[in-house]
């Protein structure tokens, strides 16, 4: 009836033709608010997408308090299996608090490199001058400077704009003054040698700044500015275009700053030059060196030493270089033979090689001696029931 009554009258016509409008104009503005509020909604949603990840910051170690260098044993890497040893990168994931290794080898290996570093500064640390690798050089001091006090307060204190080694008693300026110094600077704080990846225009990773300093078999001015897979083709790395050319370059093209990783590597040395294998040739020839030009003449078990490097890698956040380090343990044979189970795995590991990674490790040099030798003295271990006791875990 009201409905009725309304529509019949001129007033009633009005009324309704208000509400009616009313009622349109309600449902106009709704459908403008829905509307809007999805594109607000839709806008949101794309600045979700949009917005990038935080940059990457290394997390701080944990302190190692009361941490004594003087007595704090190496680590016993013994990186080789039972069995036949294939050709891997061997890489496995890496603690942030593990990155750098410090223990009462550290005077001996920082004097060596002192010793070296006067001998030849130009020949042991080289970067290539341009923006990128200038920028790596600094930012991989930036990220020792950041790790080492943190880690190990009573070796390295960084007071104001000095960095201090409370062991060696040094003081370096920091930030350094130039690539060349902070390299030099990075060196000295650490056992390791360092290594920077730079991926150039041809997209392919080069070795375009390093301090390598103690590192036995080869030179930096030997590989300066090769290509990752020049470096390892130079060096005769056994299987790797056939096994590990193709991973490693996807590997390293893939890396990411929050996934550093370590591996670890060995080699038989037939003396016990820390920084430079005498044996190999001349340290300042301009020949590479190789097992070709080897001197084995007059070889004794005691000449022989076992070293074994345990190198890291991970990917800088700023350059985006990627870094190595490069940590040798270095002892004679007749040292790492009375491990239990070392001189038995030991002499498997070697015999299982395939000929081409004999070649690569110069086994022809040293076999003869050192075979008869890790066996005399794994009978002696079978004899004395040391090896009931069970191995660790590798790299042991």
């Amino acid at each position: 009836m009201l409905s009725t009554s309304l529509i019949s009258t001129p007033l009633g016509l009005a009324a309704c033709v208000m509400l009616l409008f009313s009622s349109l104009l309600w449902r106009v503005q709704k459908s403008k608010k829905s509307k809007k509020s999805k594109q607000i909604a839709h806008v949101h949603v794309k600045e979700k997408q949009t917005v990038s990840a935080p940059p990457f910051r290394t997390p701080r170690p944990k302190p190692l308090d009361g941490f004594k260098l003087e007595l704090t044993d190496p680590k016993l890497y013994r990186p080789f299996r039972h069995g036949l040893n294939f050709v891997t990168m061997g890489i496995r994931k890496m603690d942030w608090n593990e990155w750098i290794e410090l223990d009462s080898n550290f005077v001996r290996y920082h004097d060596a490199k002192v010793v070296e570093l006067e001998q030849d500064l130009d020949g042991r640390v080289k970067y290539v001058d341009n923006e990128v690798t200038r920028l790596a050089c600094h930012e991989m001091l930036d990220e020792l400077v950041k790790y080492l006090p943190q880690r190990y307060p009573d070796v390295f204190q960084l007071r104001g704009g000095i960095i201090v080694n409370t062991v060696t008693g040094e003081k370096f300026p920091y930030p350094a003054a130039s690539p060349k110094e902070a390299l030099v600077t990075a060196a000295k704080l650490v056992q390791d040698d360092l290594v920077l990846m730079i991926e150039n225009d041809d997209s392919q990773y080069h070795l375009d700044a390093g301090a390598v300093i103690l590192p036995g078999f080869w030179r930096l001015t030997d590989k300066f500015r090769m290509s990752l897979d020049e470096v390892h083709m130079e060096a005769g790395v056994p299987h790797y275009q056939a096994k590990l050319q193709k991973s490693m370059n996807r590997f390293f093209k893939t890396m990411t700053c929050e996934k550093p990783i370590i591996r670890n590597n060995y080699f038989i040395q037939l003396d016990d030059g820390l920084a430079w294998s005498h044996r190999m040739g001349d340290q300042n020839a301009t020949s590479v060196a190789s097992w070709a030009s080897t001197d084995s003449a007059n070889l004794s078990i005691d000449d022989i030493h076992f070293r074994s490097e345990r190198q890291s890698l991970r990917r800088l956040p700023k350059s985006k270089a990627l870094m190595f380090t490069v940590r040798t343990y270095f002892e004679p044979v007749t040292v790492i033979a009375k491990e239990p189970h070392v001189p038995g795995r030991l002499a498997e590991a070697i015999r299982g090689w395939d000929e081409t990674v004999g070649h690569y490790k110069g086994r022809c040099h040293w076999e003869g001696l050192l075979l008869p030798y890790l066996d005399e003295m794994h009978e002696k271990q079978m004899e004395s029931g040391v090896l009931e006791n069970v191995e660790g875990e590798y790299p042991f």
